[in-house]
């Protein structure tokens, strides 16, 4: 998958069993799981409400982004520049 994106947040996936698809990407609201995340991009931290079970998740997260995510679900994340 290769995808332009206003807004990139990753943040650990709780329903991991800790060895394999631990990581939550949602990419201009939509959620993927995946194996691994590389950002070669500035970062920022942000923190939503979400509404369904009703708690704040934290993220690490990139504005105006670019990311390709390979078969073997390592995600890479960089500068659209």
């Amino acid at each position: 998958m290769n995808k332009k994106v206003g807004v990139a947040q990753i943040r650990y996936n709780t329903d991991s069993n800790g060895h394999d698809q631990c990581w939550r990407l949602v990419l201009d609201g939509e959620e993927i799981i995946v194996e691994s995340v590389q950002i070669h991009a500035p970062v920022f931290t942000s923190r939503d409400w979400i509404e369904p079970i009703g708690k704040f998740k934290h993220h690490i997260s990139v504005h105006d982004c670019f990311v390709k995510i390979n078969d073997d679900g390592t995600a890479l994340i960089t500068d659209l520049e």
